[in-house]
């Protein structure tokens, strides 16, 4: 029953919980034994608070039991990333200056979860500060691929990726900086949603006003109902986000279920950015069939691109203020605690003079109103998600793809980042698999605050294209005769701990 359990989605849980066919006890304790199967290979999750979780399962049973009105997502668990603060349970961000850090109240998004009745199993693994494509530190290790063990999760949600991909919870928090929640959606064949900045509040934030500093936060998944069932009880203003979006009655549930019609709508699809961006060639036919089958929906679809030739400049003066803004302070206070490759991100950083950050975000300004301009044609833009599959651990960036080299290592995101720095709203969706299984996925990008389209084209995408939403083959037997990890892209293998789940 249990292993049943853990392969059911969040929509279906919330259901069957409803109507007393399950109770939340039986689920908490499927997910956690299901933890203790896997995670110890897959190093998902960091911090897991079993005692508390089954605690209020108990509490959501005895509400289901005595009548009064029932939550959204009553007894249903989740995972929250190691950057989201959790009341009384520890944050690391994957930093060693943050080692025994405990905020005192939770980040708004978890704060929302547990009020709709969801159960917060534990936190999941992020790279230091949550700033790499792959999920490793030296707090907690290196977080695999259920896939394939042997190669990434991506970053820097890459923990809430893996931990949902094997079954460990069916719903899982992220946040996404350039790509953070795609990329692990993507390398791990899920379901993973960035929204426009606002729409779900962040709070607590260091830059309440920033749109690019401050990482969004939202849902990594299994399915495009779930994704959309836990935006809507995430959105919505708060006055602690300053920046935060109104409601406006938008019905995600809806937009996720599958049952809107896109035919007629008009889609752009880009297989590398208008020749911006390397990617390989398994991933462009991949993308391309995904393409085609929108057009089978009734969709136009061209093969077009906006102009975003001058991306790489943008992405380098705006992550220089991000760098500089979040870590130029712990250079001072933490530097010994510190990888090198992010000292050196940050030293390098303060090298950049504040001309050119200022025209960096200048020309993001003109390059938002580009692709504003373009999509007054067209309701999506379709890419990749990744210019490539994941990539082994003990490689941890490719130097090639499609015959071009990648010189810097966010040209391996630049789909994602493309998007992020122009505030649109994009999801992405599996759409496929590699010769050698590896999951690929598509992203839709769609109109400013209209998340619910998206949700709407990313559903019916897969209710054309089921066999996309195939679940790894993981346990673990699997996994026992894994090693270390020897290199990684942050700074090589001087973990504290075991890598595994603490109590």
């Amino acid at each position: 029953m249990s292993g049943e359990l853990v392969g059911r989605s969040a929509s279906e849980l919330a259901r069957d919980l409803a109507t007393r066919r399950l109770r939340a006890t039986e689920v908490v304790a499927a997910c956690l034994a299901r933890i203790d199967e896997v995670n110890p290979g897959l190093n998902a999750i960091c911090t897991l608070d079993g005692e508390a979780a089954l605690a209020a399962a108990a509490d959501c049973d005895r509400r289901l039991e005595s009548g009064v009105p029932l939550r959204p997502l009553e007894g249903v668990p989740f995972l929250a990333k190691d950057n989201l603060a959790t009341k009384g349970l520890r944050t690391t961000y994957g930093a060693l200056p943050f080692a025994h850090n405990v905020p005192a109240e939770d980040a708004i998004c978890v704060e929302r979860l547990k009020a709709s009745g969801a159960i917060l199993l534990g936190k999941t693994n992020t790279p230091e500060f949550a700033h790499d494509v792959n999920t490793t530190n030296r707090l907690f290790g290196t977080t695999r691929n259920p896939w394939n063990p042997n190669v990434t999760a991506g970053g820097s949600s890459g923990g809430t990726g893996s931990a949902v991909a094997a079954g460990m919870a069916p719903l899982g928090l992220g946040t996404d900086l350039g790509g953070s929640i795609r990329i692990p959606a993507s390398f791990c064949g899920l379901v993973g949603l960035r929204t426009v900045p606002g729409r779900i509040p962040v709070y607590p934030a260091d830059f309440a006003w920033d749109t690019l500093v401050e990482h969004v936060h939202g849902p990594i998944t299994r399915t495009v109902a779930d994704a959309a069932l836990m935006l809507s009880v995430m959105a919505g203003v708060d006055d602690r986000a300053p920046n935060s979006l109104p409601d406006q009655a938008v019905d995600y549930v809806r937009a996720g279920s599958g049952q809107v019609p896109i035919k007629g709508r008009r889609i752009a699809y880009t297989p590398d950015l208008g020749g911006v961006a390397p990617v390989a060639p398994e991933v462009v036919a991949l993308t391309r069939a995904a393409a085609r089958q929108f057009e089978s929906l009734g969709c136009d679809v061209d093969e077009a691109c906006p102009d975003l030739s001058d991306l790489r400049t943008i992405i380098a003066g705006t992550r220089a203020f991000g760098m500089i803004a979040r870590y130029a302070e712990y250079l001072e206070s933490s530097r010994d605690q510190m990888t090198d490759p992010l000292v050196r991100q940050v030293t390098d950083s303060l090298q950049v003079d504040v001309r050119t950050i200022t025209q960096a975000e200048r020309r993001r300004s003109a390059y938002y109103h580009r692709v504003r301009l373009f999509l007054e044609r067209y309701d999506y833009i379709l890419s990749p998600t990744v210019g490539a599959p994941a990539f082994r651990l003990d490689r941890p960036l490719p130097t090639e793809l499609g015959g071009k080299p990648v010189e810097r290592f966010y040209d391996v995101f630049l789909f994602t980042y493309a998007f992020s720095v122009t505030g649109l709203p994009a999801i992405s969706v599996p759409c496929g698999f590699t010769r050698d299984g590896l999951p690929v996925g598509l992203q839709i990008v769609g109109h400013r605050l209209r998340e619910d389209a998206v949700l709407e084209a990313a559903a019916a995408y897969l209710q054309a294209c089921p066999q996309h939403l195939r679940r790894p083959q993981v346990d673990a037997g699997s996994l026992r005769h894994l090693g270390d990890v020897q290199t990684s892209a942050t700074g090589g293998p001087d973990w504290i701990g075991h890598g595994g789940a603490s109590r």
